[in-house]
Formats: C-alpha cells, structure tokens, sequence
C-alpha cells in the first residue's frame, strides 16, 4: 500500500514548481506513490526502482542502467540517493534531463543524527540511540557525500533544512514542533530539501 510519510509536502514543491504536463522521472520510486500523485494532478510522470511494484508509470530498473526512457523536464529523489552508486546515478540523471531541466531530491546528512535527536525520538515513541542509528546507517552515503555529488553535477538553486524526525516516528503532526526546536538549535537540522539545474 503506498504512503505518503516520506514525500508528504514534497509533491506541492514539485506541484509549485513545475507547468503542468511537465515530464519528471522519480528516481527510487519505492511504491509509486509520488508518482501516481504527480500524474493525477497533471504532470507526465514515470518511476524507476528496480524493485518498484507492476505499473504502467513505474520501471523496474535502476536509472544507471533504464534505456529507451527519454529525457524529462524534471528529475526527483526522496530518500534514495544515499543508497544509491551515487556517482553513477547522479551522471545518469545528468544524461536524462532535458536542457534547463530540474533535479529536487529529498534527503538527510544521517551523520547528524546525535543525542538531542535520540532523546526528542525516544520522548515521542522512538527508540533509536545514537550507536544504534551510527551502525544501522554507517554503510551509507553521508549528506555531506550526496551534497558535494550534487554539486559537481548541478548548480544549487536552493537547499532547505527540513524536519526529520516526526515522520521518523510517524507522527508528521509534530513538524511544527521540531521546525521550532531546529530554528532554536534545540535539536539538529540534518533534513534538507535540494533543487538544481545541471551544469551548461
């Protein structure tokens, strides 16, 4: 069943930002879920994941290795470029984005994850220390790593601190509340909302 937890405001920027019939290529798709929401407000859009459900919008491929797909107006990521063969897929990306076209990725700096951020989770449902969190996720790219690919490939238009931890612990009511306690350094900003265009 598709959810909306991890992309949930993510689709208005996209929504926003783009003219309708624009075409975009979510890249790590999972269950589609963006997808079908951006193509039922009018946007041309195709998913690749190689482990994606059956779809006609969706490629169960990765986008290093998807031919014959085309080009887009836009390209999109939500939590995925940290596990990707980043290199790879930041060139394919390059390769299938039409001239001026757009990538906006949704990501985290995992790294920042230190004990201010473990006692806020741990106070509303969470229980994921910091040595927890450090091992489950020491075998993937920092943010810092995805950030400096981003660049080599792209020209930042903008990135943006974004919460985290309340669709963490699946209470996304509690973005407020954190966005607070970022602005205030009460708890770290290790979300962020990227958008660029590739390099002439």
């Amino acid at each position: 069943m598709a959810t909306d937890l991890w992309w949930r405001g993510f689709d208005a920027l996209l929504l926003g930002a783009l003219s309708p019939r624009s075409r975009v290529l979510d890249v790590g798709c999972g269950d589609g879920g963006l997808v079908e929401r951006l193509a039922a407000h009018g946007l041309d859009a195709v998913g690749v994941d190689p482990n994606a459900p059956a779809s006609p919008r969706l490629i169960r491929e990765r986008v290093e290795d998807a031919s014959s797909i085309g080009r887009f107006d836009a390209v999109c990521s939500v939590m995925a470029l940290h596990h990707s063969d980043l290199e790879r897929v930041v060139e394919a990306i390059g390769r299938l984005l039409r001239p001026g076209g757009r990538l906006f990725v949704s990501e985290f700096s995992w790294e920042g994850y230190d004990q201010r951020a473990a006692d806020w989770a741990g106070a509303h449902g969470g229980s994921t220390t910091v040595e927890d969190w450090r091992a489950e996720h020491g075998d993937l790219h920092t943010g810092a790593v995805v950030q400096a690919a981003l660049a080599e490939g792209f020209d930042t238009l903008s990135l943006t601190d974004r919460p985290y931890l309340a669709r963490m612990v699946a209470e996304p009511t509690l973005e407020r509340e954190e966005q607070r306690l970022m602005e205030e350094g009460a708890l770290p900003a290790f979300a962020w909302w990227y958008c660029g265009v590739a390099k002439a």
